[in-house]
């Protein structure tokens, strides 16, 4: 057989290679294969915990939908999020800005006090980034953004929004209507009814899209409260009607795959699953593993979630314990599809195209920070994690506890499920061989005690806390921001 390269036979052919070969040496591989413009699809879970899945080790619960994504894919040991509680966290993801930088530090309620509060339009999502790259672009889902014009999905980038606005709240029956877009399509929706309606309008979007680019993000409000699985799925697990919840979101995650697959797009589709936050363990149940805490916590059950990222016959399947971070997903998605970061702000988040192409790597980020609302309370360098003083007036208001002590000891199997809500003195943590921050380390590293301390008040300058102002914070638009009224 006649070698391709002897192109002295076919001078012509010198011309086409060259470029070719000049690609290859300038770019990864991913970054060249995205040239053809994966679809990405994001399912974002509500209130999932690191232990609710079986593939990260539930025992009562079983979701082999899930565990085969995970199988065929990148399992994340160490990703975390930007915030504890719903609003923040998305506000994050989507723009890949800390809550404090993007102007979403609270979780928004349907009250008169943040009746102006949404993400700014100003804001840049990855919706609209991937929308200049001529994708199709929709949100299907929970939003929790804002109600008003200019912070809805379709000032952000979507071309198409179809979901609530927030939470299903019975108490709240104006927040149970599907919108399309900006119109009410559907009242008083059954909360039992929105799983599988999201997903069967996600399968139409995937099929009408087959033919070109596109990026959906569905948000599902699965294991959020109500705790209401269907009737098909009640009894179905040994977790309790929660762990049935679980198992019909990972019924209908199947369901998604499947559509993907029939339709012949599963190597032409980037696939990420996470939660928002992790579980709310205080009100409706949910496991957070070995880590301690959970939803409205600084603890690593409050901010370490599950995470799965599958681009079949492109990235290679495995498990990665590199410590990473869901605002980490718009400057890769950015990468992915050839798309251009802003250069006008700082996007907190780094690209992961080299770790996603060898399925492990060294962490991009020097540093995480973890707020709780606008409060700096703890901060991570590789396998240290400092939780810094605090005091109960200090809390948002999901955290608040008039009636919380100060701790001041050195194991914390027994905390509050909100987690440290005041705080004497800074605790350290290697995670590396405590994962569940149950014994405090400080006195034996007062260097790295030292240094993370520093952190906090460089990071204060810039991003805020409690009765500072940051030099690169967007802040909302109402007073005491960390009251709920």
């Amino acid at each position: 057989m006649m070698s391709p390269f002897k192109t002295h036979l076919f001078p012509s052919l010198t011309i086409s290679i060259k470029p070719v070969l000049l690609a290859l040496l300038c770019c990864s591989y991913l970054s060249c294969i995205a040239q053809e413009k994966p679809n990405v699809i994001i399912l974002f879970a509500d209130d999932l915990g690191y232990g609710d899945l079986s593939s990260f080790g539930a025992q009562d619960v079983k979701t082999p939908h899930i565990d085969e994504l995970a199988s065929e894919g990148i399992r994340f040991t160490d990703f975390q999020v930007a915030s504890s509680v719903c609003s923040p966290s998305r506000a994050a993801l989507l723009t890949g800005r800390y809550p404090m930088r993007c102007g979403f530090p609270v979780a928004q309620g349907k009250i008169e006090k943040h009746k102006d509060y949404g993400l700014h339009p100003d804001e840049i999502t990855i919706a609209d980034l991937l929308l200049k790259e001529d994708y199709a672009t929709m949100a299907i889902g929970k939003w929790h953004l804002g109600f008003n014009v200019g912070a809805q999905p379709v000032d952000h980038g979507f071309q198409q929004f179809y979901g609530l606005q927030s939470n299903w709240h019975k108490s709240h029956p104006e927040l149970d209507d599907v919108y399309n877009n900006r119109e009410v399509v559907k009242e008083n929706v059954a909360f039992e009814s929105l799983i599988g309606d999201y997903t069967q309008k996600a399968i139409a979007y995937i099929e009408e899209n087959k033919e070109n680019p596109f990026f959906l993000y569905l948000a599902y409000h699965s294991v959020h409260s109500p705790i209401m699985p269907n009737d098909a799925f009640k009894g179905t697990s040994k977790g309790s009607l929660y762990g049935d919840f679980v198992q019909e979101l990972d019924h209908y995650v199947g369901e998604l795959l499947n559509a993907l697959s029939e339709n012949g797009l599963d190597e032409d589709t980037l696939v990420i699953f996470l939660s928002d936050n992790g579980p709310a363990i205080c009100h409706f149940g949910g496991s957070a593993g070995a880590l301690n805490g959970g939803k409205y916590s600084t603890m690593e059950g409050g901010f370490r979630i599950p995470a799965i990222i599958r681009w079949k016959g492109k990235i290679p399947s495995g498990t990665n314990n590199t410590l990473l971070s869901s605002m980490d997903l718009l400057p890769t998605i950015a990468n992915l599809a050839g798309a251009k970061l802003p250069d006008d702000r700082t996007i907190d988040g780094k690209d992961i195209t080299p770790i996603l192409e060898s399925g492990q790597g060294t962490s991009p980020h020097q540093y995480l920070y973890y707020y709780n609302g606008i409060n700096l309370q703890a901060i991570r360098k590789g396998k240290w994690k400092l939780h810094l003083p605090r005091t109960v007036e200090d809390q948002p208001f999901w955290s608040k506890n008039d009636n919380a002590k100060p701790f001041g000891g050195k194991n914390l199997k027994n905390i509050s499920c909100k987690g440290l809500e005041a705080l004497k003195r800074p605790l350290l943590f290697n995670l590396d061989n405590d994962m569940g921050e149950l014994t405090d380390i400080s006195d034996a590293h007062p260097e790295v005690v030292k240094e993370l301390l520093l952190e906090a008040e460089r990071v204060r300058a810039e991003l805020g806390d409690v009765g500072q102002v940051g030099s690169d914070q967007r802040v909302p638009p109402f007073d005491d921001i960390q009251e709920k009224f």
